[in-house]
């Protein structure tokens, strides 16, 4: 699973989610796909690109400026 595949989930899921809410549609949107064991190694990558920030428990799309 990619990077994109993950931040477009997080996008239709309204921009906020949590890691199991994230894991939970990747396993439905893509059922044939392993994608949803690798959810929060994407999440930090993606953070660790400034392109999502965890607030609690709930991973949230960056505004861009």
């Amino acid at each position: 699973m990619s990077q994109e595949d993950v931040l477009k989930i997080l996008k239709d899921l309204k921009g906020e989610a949590t890691t199991k809410e994230i894991r939970e549609a990747a396993k439905k949107k893509y059922p044939e796909r392993t994608l949803y064991l690798y959810v929060i190694n994407r999440l930090k990558k993606l953070e660790r690109n400034n392109q999502i920030k965890k607030e609690g428990e709930k991973w949230k799309i960056n505004k861009r400026k």
